[in-house]
């Protein structure tokens, strides 16, 4: 049964007589630090240099009698490095004093490793995000938002106010119905949130943000909670280099479709926001439309341009965009007439 525990809980036993300080020490114990039973080490013999200091407490500890609950890596003889768990107690005799004491090692190096995996992985993550986010936030399924410095420092409001759902009085009054709008349709059906606004910053300057977040469900696909982010739309403009009127025909395919990405819009609202055909779109955007005729390709242009998309290019031969939300980005329906 010991033997069958120590397989498959990757724990060893052992035991010290205080009066000698000889060790007893199991096969799952031999197993995990590479010792044979023929052999004289003892285990606290491969403790790794930088955890010596960890070896004199255990020791130390021993020799008075107290319980031990440590974690420390040795290195076996085979130069390969293990994490351990050492827990122990002391057993008394009969008059009362410590006569022994028995404990049990358990191989943590798997727990360990996983342990590092998820903390780079996390780390990964926070680098990411505070790469292209001006603020990360959390609110529990409720709407309650969790402490958020970064708004706080960002916006100017207090903690309390944030927590109390006074986001909303950051943003430019033009904006607050769309915004609050967004967040509450996103809200009761438990679907992603996209909103831009003008945010007031705390020098009470207005810069235009995208938030976005989405809820981590349970098993029951009830909201948990929502994870949002506030990327900067303005710094990001301005680290785009200056607009140079780039000329229509330089533009991809590939250009416009992402800019009627950034305004999530199909082909046809496109088509209808350009008073253009939709074969059209799908041309410009599929083969460069080489066949266009010129107020067609500036047509469309024109329309993303109106909705808030500006051409850039960052040196020749290199065109971008910016998106810059206008108050009103709807795209116009009427009376399309067809020009390509």
């Amino acid at each position: 049964m010991l033997r069958l525990i120590e397989d498959q809980a990757q724990i060893g036993v052992w035991s010290i007589e205080l009066r000698d300080l000889s060790m007893m020490m199991s096969d799952g114990l031999l197993r995990i630090a590479g010792l044979s039973r023929a052999g004289s080490t003892n285990v606290l013999d491969l403790v790794h240099p930088a955890d010596c200091g960890i070896r004199e407490e255990i020791l130390a500890a021993v020799n008075s009698g107290l319980s031990v609950h440590r974690e420390l890596r040795i290195v076996r003889p085979d130069r390969t490095v293990r994490c351990i768990e050492i827990k122990a107690d002391v057993v008394l005799g009969t008059d009362g004093a410590p006569v022994r004491m028995d404990g049990i090692i358990i191989d943590i190096t798997s727990r360990r490793e996983a342990a590092q995996v998820i903390d780079r992985s996390r780390a990964r993550y926070q680098g990411l995000v505070q790469a292209i986010a001006a603020v990360v936030w959390i609110a529990n399924g409720d709407g309650t938002h969790w402490s958020c410095p970064a708004w706080c420092e960002l916006t100017g409001q207090s903690e309390a106010e944030w927590r109390r759902g006074g986001w909303i009085h950051a943003v430019h009054p033009e904006d607050q119905a769309r915004a609050l709008h967004a967040w509450d349709r996103a809200f009761e059906r438990g679907e992603t949130y996209e909103s831009n606004y003008r945010l007031r910053c705390a020098d009470g300057t207005y810069r235009w943000v995208n938030s976005r977040a989405v809820p981590l469900l349970n098993p029951d696909r009830t909201v948990s909670e929502w994870i949002g982010l506030i990327l900067d739309l303005t710094s990001s403009a301005t680290a785009m280099a200056q607009p140079a009127g780039a000329r229509l025909d330089d533009l991809p395919g590939s250009l416009v479709r992402g800019a009627r990405a950034l305004l999530n819009w199909s082909i046809p609202e496109l088509a209808a926001a350009a008073r253009v055909s939709d074969s059209s779109v799908k041309r410009l955007e599929e083969s460069g439309g080489g066949a266009l005729r010129p107020r067609t390709r500036a047509a469309i242009r024109t329309a993303l341009e109106r909705a808030g998309i500006t051409f850039t290019t960052s040196s020749p031969g290199e065109v971008g965009l910016v998106y810059r939300p206008p108050a009103d980005t709807k795209p116009r329906t009427e009376d399309p007439s067809p020009a390509g």
